[in-house]
C-alpha cells in the first residue's frame, strides 16, 4: 500500500525546488478533490494561475513527470511476482476543440477524425494474490499526426511491428521489464488486441511470460485443426468457481466455469519477417456453463494463450483469476474519466499541458481504487492512507452513516482502512448492506471528494485557512 504523500515524489526529475512544491501540492489537491478541472481543483485565483503556470512551464514534460511514477511503482513492490495489466484508451477534448491547435505537436485525431486529442497506453503492476496495486511501470502516451495516411496508404499489413501503433503492447513490456527488479517474475497481462505474434516472440524471458485473450482463431502447426476447434475438442479438465463482477448491463453472479487446456504450436502469420515461424504456447477456454445466466447475458467465453506452461487445473485456474484481474485497468480508465476525475473536461489549451494533467490524475486515481481494494485487507491500517487529523474525522462522520440495527453498523475493525472505506462509501449513498453488494470505484471516489469537502470545511471553521506548503 503506498502511503498518501507526496512530499518528494518528483524530487530529481524537475528543473528546481519551486516547480517541485507545486507539483506535490496540486498531487494533494487531486487526491483531496477528485477532480482535473484545474477552476475546480484550487479554491483561489493565485493558485490557479500557479497550476496553470507550472503546467504550462516548458523546462519539463509529462515524460519527467512519469520517471518519478515509475520510481514509485518500483519502490512499492515488494513481492516476487507480479501481474503487469496493460490497455489503451484515448481521451478527446471535444468541449475545448477551437483551443487545440492542429499545429500543436501534442494532439491529433482521435478515432473520430476531426476530434483532437492522444492515447494512453498504461501498464499496471498489481499483486497476483492480493488487491494491492504498486502503480505504473510504463505509460506510452502519443497522438496521431493531422495528415497521417490511411492504413490502406500506407500498406499497413506490410510495414514492420516497429512501425505500427500496436508496438506499444511490446515497448510498455519491454519498459517493464527493464524497471523491475530482475529477481521478480512478471506476468503479463493484455485483452485480445494484445494477440500479436511478434510480442509472443520478442518479450518473454526466463522471469516474463505473457497471459492474453485470444483474438483470432489462428493455425496450427501441430494439427490440421485452427485453434478454436482443436481446444473446444479437448476433454474438460474439470470446472472452476468465478465471481463475476456486474459490468454494463451484466449483474454480478457466480459463474461455474468448464475449463480446458492444452500446449499448442501457433504458427506465425504469412507477413511475419522474422525467423522463428511457430511459438509454443498453452491454450486455455474457459467456458461458462451455470444454469443461471440472465436471459439477456451471453454465458463468459475466455480462450486464453500464455506462456506459463500449465500442467494441472489449478493452474489453469490460477491463469484464469489472474486474467480477471485484467478489469483493474478498465476501472482506472473509468476513474480518471467522466465519473471520476472528468480529465477531458478540462479547459487547458495546450496539448503539453494536457499530458503532464493526465499524468498526475492517473497516480491520483490510484489512491481512490486503493481504498476500494481496501474493503478485502481488513488488516490494513487506516494511516497508511489518512492522517491522524483526517481519522478522528471519520470517526466523527461514522456516527452519521451509521444506522440503527447491526446490519448498518461499520463491520470492519476501527482504525482500519477497510473501515474508512466503508465510511466514506456511506458518504456517497452507498446503502451499507451487504446483500447490495461491494461499493464501486466511483462510489468510493465520491465518498472520498465528500469527505475531504467536509473535512475542509471543519479545517477552516476550528483553525482558519493556512497554506502548508509555505515556507
Amino acid at each position: 500500500m503506498v502511503k498518501y504523500c507526496y512530499k518528494g515524489f518528483y524530487e530529481g526529475f524537475v528543473p528546481d525546488k519551486r516547480i517541485e512544491r507545486r507539483l506535490e501540492k496540486t498531487m494533494t489537491q487531486l487526491v483531496d478533490n477528485g477532480t482535473s478541472i484545474v477552476n475546480k481543483l484550487v479554491p483561489s485565483l493565485s493558485e490557479k494561475i500557479g497550476v496553470y503556470r507550472m503546467l504550462s512551464n516548458d523546462r519539463f514534460d509529462y515524460k519527467d513527470l512519469l520517471k518519478a511514477t515509475h520510481r514509485q511503482c518500483r519502490k512499492n513492490i515488494d513481492v516476487k511476482h507480479v501481474l503487469a495489466i496493460q490497455d489503451t484508451t484515448e481521451f478527446n477534448y471535444h468541449g475545448i476543440k477551437t483551443k487545440l491547435s492542429k499545429e500543436d505537436s501534442d494532439v491529433g485525431p482521435t478515432s473520430i477524425d476531426n476530434i483532437a486529442g492522444y492515447f494512453c497506453h498504461p501498464m499496471l503492476i498489481v499483486d497476483p494474490t492480493e488487491n494491492t496495486l504498486f502503480g505504473l511501470s510504463s505509460a506510452i502516451i502519443y497522438n496521431r499526426s493531422w495528415d497521417k495516411k490511411n492504413k490502406r496508404e500506407r500498406k499497413y499489413a506490410q510495414q514492420p511491428i516497429e512501425d505500427k501503433e500496436s508496438y506499444r503492447w511490446i515497448q510498455s513490456a519491454e519498459q517493464t521489464k527493464s524497471l523491475i527488479d530482475s529477481d521478480v517474475k512478471i506476468t503479463i497481462i493484455g485483452d485480445r488486441e494484445s494477440d500479436i505474434y511478434e510480442e509472443f516472440v520478442r518479450v518473454p524471458d526466463q522471469r516474463t511470460f505473457i497471459l492474453v485473450r485470444s483474438r483470432a482463431d489462428r493455425c496450427l502447426s501441430n494439427s490440421d485443426k485452427k485453434l478454436y476447434s482443436y481446444l473446444s475438442g479437448q476433454p474438460a479438465q474439470g470446472s472452476h468457481n468465478l465471481h463475476l463482477s456486474a459490468s454494463g448491463k451484466r449483474k454480478p453472479r457466480e459463474a461455474k466455469i468448464e475449463v480446458r487446456f492444452c500446449e499448442v504450436k501457433i504458427n506465425a502469420p504469412q507477413n511475419y519477417k522474422g525467423e522463428q515461424k511457430e511459438v509454443v504456447l498453452t491454450a486455455i477456454e474457459a467456458i461458462e456453463v451455470t444454469q443461471n445466466i440472465p436471459s439477456d447475458d451471453a454465458p463468459l467465453l475466455w480462450r486464453l494463450l500464455t506462456t506459463h506452461k500449465i500442467e494441472s487445473l489449478e493452474e489453469a485456474n490460477e491463469c484464469i483469476e489472474w486474467y480477471k484481474k485484467r478489469w483493474l485497468i478498465e476501472e482506472l480508465f473509468r476513474v480518471i474519466k467522466t465519473k471520476g476525475f472528468k480529465i477531458e473536461s478540462s479547459q487547458l489549451g495546450k496539448g503539453s499541458s494536457l499530458k503532464k494533467l493526465l499524468v498526475m490524475t492517473l497516480e491520483a486515481a490510484l489512491e481512490a481504487m486503493r481504498l476500494k481494494l481496501s474493503l478485502n485487507q481488513k488488516e490494513c491500517s487506516a494511516s497508511q492512507v489518512f492522517s491522524k487529523e483526517k481519522i478522528a474525522f471519520l470517526t466523527f462522520m461514522q456516527t452519521k452513516v451509521e444506522g440503527k440495527t447491526l446490519k448498518q453498523k461499520n463491520p470492519y475493525k476501527k482504525n482500519t482502512l477497510a473501515w474508512a472505506a466503508w465510511t466514506i462509501a456511506r458518504l456517497a449513498g452507498w446503502s451499507g448492506y451487504k446483500s447490495h453488494g461491494s461499493p464501486g470505484y466511483i462510489t468510493i471516489k465520491e465518498g472520498l471528494d465528500r469527505f475531504n469537502l467536509q473535512f475542509d470545511v471543519y479545517l477552516s471553521l476550528m483553525f482558519g485557512e493556512k497554506d502548508v506548503y509555505k515556507d
